[in-house]
């Protein structure tokens, strides 16, 4: 397992930036990734549930500040990441604190709600359903319907738990009558095997099971990846591999068959600005709620910072500096990262580089107290 090891924290062991000489005027945000940075697996980080503390009413009811939670995970809706949240910070987290990976998915779901299309990844079926898709179609109901398909999957007919997979709501989607759509990977699939299988069926089809390929003229079926995390970090001691490897690893098959890669393809999540843009108005709002004294900024946020904490360079820090101030990015060693004490990642250098949430958090209120600016190179 991963562990927290704590460092005597000193904010004058922390190398200077010079990004500014003082804290811009309004109150401090805080966004929080959770995996790396809040629990490692299925294990809480005791400085977290202290970190958090600071940051909420006595009680825990309340935060003190706008405080939100932005992760590149998923495959539950947010409301069950809000409820999950906060058993284990032992603070009240709402659903409008919680943007996840495939959230973005929402504003899809205005044009292809009623269309049928193919989603892929744990828990992608209850979450499409309640994001408002109504002819989603899982590859592991794929999988059932077109069993030869598929001939090396133990069972295509069962879930991994032995239950008999539901049956798809429409029968006639992917088929001449209802082609798919698009293709939503919302999480990381569990069965690499079936998925870069049938994803690739239905993107070289045109959206049709068993026809070898699209029509003349015909569309390709765009695809659509909720995040682009080629790693990320539980309790084994090495990073393993995230819904990016699976996005590689479809992309290196699919050109291996045609000569080309795939052409028609979109990735959300962090660093990408989507999930950034849906959090500063979740912050807001949130700020609002609080009833903070919010100073006119124009077309700016009116934060003195969105401080950001996340333990993967190339999602959390490159994100947070991608949207610009006030967002600043703090970098954990609970993680991903783990290069030695005193040096930053070289090529997503953070705003400030701590050894844990706890300190994380520490830092920015000493900031915010005494109105100066520390960052770690």
């Amino acid at each position: 397992m991963l562990r927290s090891i704590r460092q005597p924290f000193s904010l004058a062991s922390w190398y200077l930036r010079g990004i500014s000489a003082y804290a811009p005027e309004g109150p401090p945000a805080f966004v929080f990734d959770i995996d790396g940075v809040l629990i490692q697996g299925g294990t809480v980080l005791l400085e977290a549930k202290k970190a958090l503390a600071k940051l909420y009413t006595d009680n825990g009811a309340k935060p003190r500040y706008p405080v939100c939670f932005l992760t590149n995970g998923g495959g539950v809706t947010e409301a069950q990441k809000a409820e999950q949240l906060s058993g284990w910070l032992d603070v009240a987290v709402g659903v409008d604190q919680v943007v996840l990976s495939h959230t973005p998915y929402r504003e899809l779901a205005k044009d292809l709600g009623d269309k049928p299309v193919v989603i892929s990844g744990r828990g992608a079926s209850e979450v499409a359903a309640a994001y408002g898709f109504k002819r989603a179609v899982t590859t592991s109901q794929l999988s059932a319907r077109y069993p030869t398909a598929v001939p090396f999957c133990h069972d295509p007919g069962l879930t991994p738990e032995g239950e008999a997979i539901p049956d798809m709501v429409d029968p006639s989607c992917g088929t001449e009558e209802a082609p798919f759509q698009a293709v939503l990977v919302f999480s990381d699939p569990t069965d690499w095997y079936r998925d870069l299988q049938l994803i690739t069926d239905v993107i070289m089809s045109g959206g049709v099971m068993g026809r070898s390929e699209p029509p003349a003229g015909g569309q390709p079926v765009p695809l659509y990846y909720s995040n682009p995390d080629i790693i990320y970090a539980n309790e084994f001691p090495a990073p393993r591999f995230g819904q990016g490897c699976f996005a590689a690893a479809l992309d290196a098959v699919y050109a291996a068959v045609n000569g080309h890669s795939i052409k028609q393809f979109k990735v959300f999540g962090k660093p990408h600005s989507e999930p950034y843009r849906l959090m500063e108005g979740l912050l807001l709002q949130q700020a609002k709620l609080i009833g903070l004294d919010l100073p006119s900024a124009g077309h700016k946020l009116p934060f003195g910072a969105v401080y950001a904490v996340g333990d993967n360079p190339a999602s959390d820090i490159a994100g947070a500096r991608a949207a610009g101030r006030p967002w600043t990015s703090i970098l954990v060693r609970t993680g991903i990262f783990r290069r030695p004490a005193g040096e930053n990642d070289p090529k997503h250098p953070a705003d400030f580089v701590v050894q844990d949430v706890l300190q994380a958090v520490d830092a920015a209120l000493h900031r915010t107290r005494h109105n100066k600016w520390h960052s770690m190179r």
